[in-house]
Parts: structure tokens; C-alpha cells; sequence
């Protein structure tokens, strides 16, 4: 029988090594990208932060690709 803080440890780190996976799967973002982004929210923030990183990397993914959809990197790079 495995003690209160044995399962706490094991459960502790099960979570580790899915939540990044389990979130990029619902926000459609790579999980090591979902990884950077909350380990960097967690040391700029804390907890709070742990929480806002994979939100502002969606933020920031949706204006990058529309962006991209709308070619104004292409504008913006065009050599004439």
C-alpha cells in the first residue's frame, strides 16, 4: 500500500508530463511550445503565470497566423 504522499508525488509528476500535452491538444499548439510558455509564465508570474502563458501563446499564435493569412509579412518583405 502506497502512502498519502507516495501518491502525491506520483500524481505530481503524471500531471507534469500530461498537462502540457493534454492543453496543446485543445488549443492546438505544439506541447513543447505549451511547456515554454508555462514554465516561462510561471517564472515572470508565478502560479498566475503558470496559468496566463499558454493563454497569451494562443493570443500570440492568432495574430501571427492572421498575419501570415493576410500576407502582410509578404508586404512587408517584398523587395521591389
Amino acid at each position: 500500500m502506497i502512502s498519502y504522499k507516495q501518491f502525491q508525488i506520483i500524481m505530481s509528476t503524471v500531471r507534469q508530463f500530461l498537462e502540457p500535452k493534454l492543453v496543446s491538444k485543445n488549443i492546438g499548439v505544439h506541447p513543447i511550445f505549451t511547456l515554454i510558455a508555462m514554465y516561462t509564465g510561471f517564472k515572470v508570474m508565478g502560479i498566475i503565470g503558470l496559468l496566463l502563458g499558454p493563454i497569451v501563446l494562443i493570443i500570440v499564435k492568432n495574430i501571427f497566423s492572421n498575419l501570415i493569412d493576410k500576407g502582410v509579412f509578404k508586404v512587408i518583405f517584398d523587395k521591389k
